[in-house]
């Protein structure tokens, strides 16, 4: 356990400090971090049919220059704590899925990851990424608020 750890980040005061949490969390046990942010398409599709790769890529260039902005502070900030990082850009419409899916994929056996917190009607309402990642991921997940 905590030997590859992931880190869903967003650029929020949360993420950053789920990332900060992971770090000592890998330092103590010698553990390696996936830093992931995901970003919402722009177009992935005209007229239901689906773009090209590098359609998609270039339709989404916006939204990818922000995932890049927030990986680039990410590694800036993980560069100083000495902890072996990679770091991944999705693209996805559903945060919660891709997590889960991209932890799976990267073998990683632990999520650390942040929540803004919805109030309590809100909370009843709708279902927090976090909360879908707590329920579905099948690995320990640590949420910091």
């Amino acid at each position: 356990m905590l030997k590859k750890i992931l880190v869903p980040i967003d650029g929020s005061e949360h993420s950053w400090r789920a990332m900060e949490y992971a770090a000592a969390l890998a330092r103590l046990s010698g553990g390696h971090l996936v830093i992931l942010t995901i970003v919402k398409p722009g177009i992935n599709a005209v007229g239901g049919a689906p773009l090209e790769e590098e359609l998609v890529y270039s339709a989404n260039g916006p939204v990818m220059q922000i995932g890049n902005e927030v990986l680039g502070a990410a590694k800036h900030l993980m560069d100083k704590q000495e902890v072996p990082c990679d770091y991944l850009l999705a693209i996805s419409g559903r945060p919660s899925e891709e997590i889960i899916k991209l932890g799976r994929r990267e073998g990683c056996d632990t999520i650390v990851m942040g929540s803004r917190g919805f109030g309590t009607l809100e909370g009843m309402l709708k279902r927090s990424v976090s909360r879908t990642v707590v329920e579905d991921a099948g690995v320990p997940v640590i949420v910091i608020k």
